[in-house]
């Protein structure tokens, strides 16, 4: 079998490409810059071209495609929201029409942020009501894929983990802030349901695997506001937590409106995937890569 991983040299890409190592067939495709991750090289994809994905689609013939590249910041989906519609939706169509002329499975990694907060926590059969241009986006994405045979729409959680890309994430700056003593500001008020990014690269692989087909919700087994991931954080690295500051979402001028609670219910994937592990941030902080 020949698995495709777009976004191969992104955050949660290098994450899978971790589990794949020793996998044969695997075919990763990373940005225009391309480079390598883990003794693979990254064919260098802008998959905003058409034509040009088309062509690397031809030529690598996938049976199963994990699609994990898309602009993912929110803030700089509301800076350039036609990027984000090109980048999350128009390039998402053309892999969504190559898989089905191929009969190849895709599977579309999609976002909590497709939710507006109210009503968490949130089923795979609620009504999605995305508050940003980034869940927008990636909600227009799960229409292009759902219309087609075989195919899969994981909506992951908030994710956590340190960086095996070589370029910082949010929780590398926050473990460094937490380290050195610097305060940091988190909400107090703002909920998910955290997963960390080995757990979801395991999760994502074996949904890949499987004949699984429509909306799978993969979330963490708590909830927790942003202060209390923070301060788990400081209690695993041992470190003076008074830096951390708590604060309400209103206090803090943003560029959209920030949901309040788009935590999952993540039970149907237990039931699917009963053997896989899911543990919860403390235990799973402890089995992340070392950290920096």
């Amino acid at each position: 079998m020949r698995l495709l991983i777009t976004g191969a040299g992104g955050l949660l890409g290098a994450y899978l490409l971790r589990e794949l190592v020793n996998r044969e067939g695997i075919l990763t495709w990373g940005g225009p810059g391309g480079g390598e991750r883990f003794g693979r090289r990254l064919r260098p994809i802008d998959l905003t071209d058409t034509m040009a994905a088309a062509t690397a689609f031809r030529d690598d013939r996938p049976d199963v495609i994990v699609h994990v590249a898309a602009l993912a910041r929110v803030a700089d989906c509301w800076r350039d929201p036609q990027k984000a519609w090109n980048t999350n939706v128009t390039a998402t169509s053309t892999l969504a029409e190559l898989a089905e002329k191929t009969t190849a499975r895709l599977v579309y990694v999609s976002t909590d942020l497709v939710f507006d907060g109210e009503h968490a926590p949130y089923r795979e059969t609620d009504e999605p009501m995305p508050g940003s241009a980034y869940g927008r986006s990636k909600r227009a994405g799960e229409d292009r894929v759902l219309a087609i045979p075989r195919s899969a729409v994981a909506r992951v959680s908030l994710l956590y983990g340190p960086s095996l890309h070589g370029r910082p994430s949010f929780f590398d700056e926050q473990a460094s802030a937490l380290r050195s003593g610097k305060p940091v500001t988190l909400f107090r008020d703002e909920w998910r349901t955290p997963l960390d990014l080995v757990t979801a690269a395991r999760a994502l692989i074996a949904l890949a695997m499987s004949e699984f087909a429509g909306i799978l919700h993969i979330g963490g087994p708590e909830r927790l506001s942003r202060l209390e991931m923070g301060l788990r954080l400081a209690k695993f690295l041992g470190v003076d937590p008074s830096p951390i500051k708590a604060v309400d979402r209103a206090t803090v001028p943003g560029t959209e409106h920030r949901p309040r609670d788009v935590s999952l219910d993540s039970s149907k994937w237990r039931a699917c995937f009963a053997t896989l592990p899911r543990p919860g941030m403390d235990e799973a902080l402890r089995l992340l890569p070392r950290m920096s």
